[in-house]
């Protein structure tokens, strides 16, 4: 594990950001998947910024989402579609058929978890990963205990992450299911790239890091991933 610590969110968003270029760089055609949530907005900044500056041709790449709301599309305010759409992909030169993103009122769930596998497998699997990590230690919406030989699955979410999904919507969403890629599809990725900022997140980034490596925590399995980046603020670390 890389553990690169910043004194604040800007500063490891930057840093995730010439990371994603340099690796960008290095093989112009990378699939990507980032993450929605809140987490990677100042790195969306910094790559569209960058892309428009001429530091780094994101033209040839492809992107495939993490994870989605099951029963929630583009546009609904907040869901990881519209959070990704809006902030990044319609900001940078891409093509629809240069993204594969859930759909979440897809009628037949299993079918589509199998248009995103196919996706990813006729790319060869996923070179770069920037993933958060949430309040339960969830990767995408790989919940705890979740099973760790799955590719694109529907899940039960956890009563935390339901919790805590209110402050992406605008008005009141019941949502019980999420559709998001497994933990085989992440273990199969070449780079993976975790962010983590505030105080809040000190205890979960400290089992994450120093905990057992259980399914309970299911960041907590990324420990001895070969090419992890673990960046984090000041805040997000001080229980280390």
């Amino acid at each position: 594990m890389n553990l690169i610590i910043k004194n604040n969110y800007d500063e490891i968003s930057n840093e995730v950001s010439n990371l994603v270029i340099d690796l960008v760089n290095k093989k112009p055609d990378s699939l990507i998947c980032i993450a929605g949530g809140e987490t990677p907005f100042g790195l969306f900044k910094s790559l569209v910024e960058a892309s428009k500056n001429g530091k780094v041709d994101l033209s040839k790449c492809k992107f495939v989402g993490l994870d989605e709301w099951v029963g929630l599309g583009r546009e609904t305010k907040g869901s990881c579609q519209e959070t990704l759409y809006n902030n990044f992909f319609d900001l940078i030169p891409l093509s629809d058929d240069q993204i594969c993103f859930f759909n979440g009122l897809a009628e037949d769930l299993d079918k589509e978890c199998k248009r995103v596998d196919s996706f990813i497998s006729d790319n060869n699997s996923i070179d770069i990963m920037v993933l958060g990590i949430g309040m339960n230690g969830h990767i995408g919406f790989n919940e705890p205990n979740v099973p760790l030989d799955t590719y694109c699955h529907v899940v039960d979410l956890d009563p935390i992450t339901k919790d805590v999904s209110v402050k992406y919507f605008d008005e009141a969403v019941n949502v019980s299911k999420g559709i998001s890629l497994g933990m085989k599809t992440i273990n199969e990725a070449d780079t993976i790239i975790l962010m983590a900022n505030g105080k809040r997140k000190a205890e979960i980034v400290k089992e994450t890091i120093n905990g057992e490596k259980t399914p309970a925590v299911p960041s907590s399995l990324l420990q001895d991933f070969p090419k992890l980046y673990f960046f984090l603020d000041k805040e997000a670390a001080s229980l280390l």
